[in-house]
């Protein structure tokens, strides 16, 4: 049921329609397309089905997610503070990601056998991506930890933390919040590539299932409509969300939230000098 809420909820904000008549087209749909699973050969559709989405969709959406939290979220809103930041988030992303995604494929389609050596790669380049966007930074190292590593996941587990303790600091939130961003920018994201790839490189050298022919096809149709179901949404709303409270407070609960302020605007006015 909490799948289908969350998409009933995006038709309700894109299409301006109650809930019922949301609720009822979903549901209608979900009956629809589930009446194959019920016939004598639905079993053999379903393994083909599931398969698909768990080693492909499932992975892409959790991929999708890191990339938005930890890459893109407050991204724009850091860059346009200087060109340092700008340029310390550009190296940051470029001499990650790129080895990243190479090294995942190359370890799954041609170095097999060898593949462990990926993951050392992998953590070669993320310390090389850290020292070279310290360096473009010019920031003393705590602003550009909260500023520029944390880009994004700190306000996030910020606000897991706030809940806790009355929104009163405690000794493991610091640790938890370095914890949750480096796990989402740079542990997750490679983890998944490695996933998808090894799935698809399995696929590709043995055909996946008992049955061939139009299942895998048909089967395929399902995935296109679970990505459609899951990228649609994406672009159905084209107007921020309005909120009436502070969404701020939650974040600025932090005491290290003014210790960040304050030191970035001294830098801000030792750059200016």
């Amino acid at each position: 049921m909490g799948y289908c809420e969350g998409f009933i909820a995006n038709i309700m904000d894109g299409l301006n329609w109650p809930r019922w008549k949301a609720a009822a087209v979903v549901c209608a749909g979900g009956t629809t397309l589930c009446l194959l699973f019920t016939s004598n050969w639905g079993w053999v559709l379903f393994d083909f089905v599931d398969h698909y989405i768990s080693a492909y969709v499932i992975t892409a959406v959790g991929l999708c997610q890191c990339v938005s939290v930890g890459w893109i979220f407050e991204r724009e809103s850091t860059a346009v503070r200087s060109p340092a930041h700008r340029a310390s988030l550009r190296r940051l992303a470029l001499i990650y990601w790129f080895p990243t995604v190479v090294t995942c494929f190359y370890a799954n389609f041609g170095f097999y056998g060898v593949k462990w050596v990926g993951a050392i790669i992998v953590f070669l380049f993320s310390l090389m991506a850290l020292y070279a966007s310290f360096r473009a930074s010019e920031m003393d190292f705590i602003v550009w930890y909260h500023e520029i590593v944390m880009c994004g996941t700190d306000k996030v587990a910020m606000s897991i933390t706030v809940l806790q303790n009355g929104g009163k600091r405690a000794w493991w939130m610091l640790p938890f919040e370095f914890y949750f961003g480096i796990l989402i920018k740079f542990v997750n994201p490679a983890c998944l590539l490695f996933l998808f790839f090894e799935a698809l490189a399995a696929d590709l050298g043995v055909p996946y299932g008992i049955a061939q022919g139009s299942f895998p096809a048909l089967a395929s149709i399902y995935v296109a409509i679970a990505v459609g179901l899951i990228i649609v949404p994406m672009f159905a709303c084209d107007y921020p969300e309005i909120f009436t409270h502070n969404v701020e407070k939650e974040f600025s609960a932090d005491d290290q939230f003014e210790v960040k302020e304050r030191l970035r605007k001294k830098m801000q006015r030792m750059m200016r000098k």
